[in-house]
């Protein structure tokens, strides 16, 4: 597993990339958030990869428009291994729950981010998850349980 300190460098970093996506319009989201190809493997096992490729292509055939607001100007993120949702624990608890249940789809090795958008002084905001760190880049799939709703069959 991950270290917390390497987990905690990788948070941060990531809050650098993600502040001036915030409003960022569609075409620069695409660049550099958009999953490669050889990405789903990484990220997913088994049949689980091209359920996610099919999945995610109608978003970003038609992406978000933007993540959120300019007043949004701190963002908030955590970060876990991929390994540590299948039970309930002090990283699997900042993460949506349907990651639990997909714990078994997920190469454990990856790291993946949760981040909310925040308003200077306060606490509620817009939250987003999703955000996958593959060695020299930024994947997003977001709510990945939704895309993966049935079972890997190996």
């Amino acid at each position: 597993m991950t270290e917390l300190s390497e987990l905690y460098r990788i948070a941060r970093n990531a809050e650098g990339l993600l502040l001036p996506l915030v409003t960022a319009p569609p075409e620069i989201l695409i660049e550099k958030l958009r999953p490669r190809d050889e990405d789903y493997a990484a990220v997913f096992v088994g049949d689980a990869a091209q359920r996610a490729r099919d999945g995610y292509a109608a978003m970003w055939n038609n992406p978000p428009k933007a993540l959120g607001k300019a007043s949004q100007t701190r963002i908030k993120a955590f970060a876990a291994q991929a390994d540590a949702f299948g039970t309930e624990n002090e990283f699997s608890r900042e993460f949506p729950g349907g990651y639990r249940g997909i714990a078994s789809q997920l190469a454990p090795d990856k790291i993946w981010l949760v981040w909310k958008l925040l308003e200077p002084g306060g606490e509620g905001g817009m939250s987003f998850d999703g955000l996958v760190w593959l060695r020299d880049h930024w994947a997003w799939f977001p709510k990945p349980w939704r895309i993966l709703a049935s079972p890997v069959t190996n």
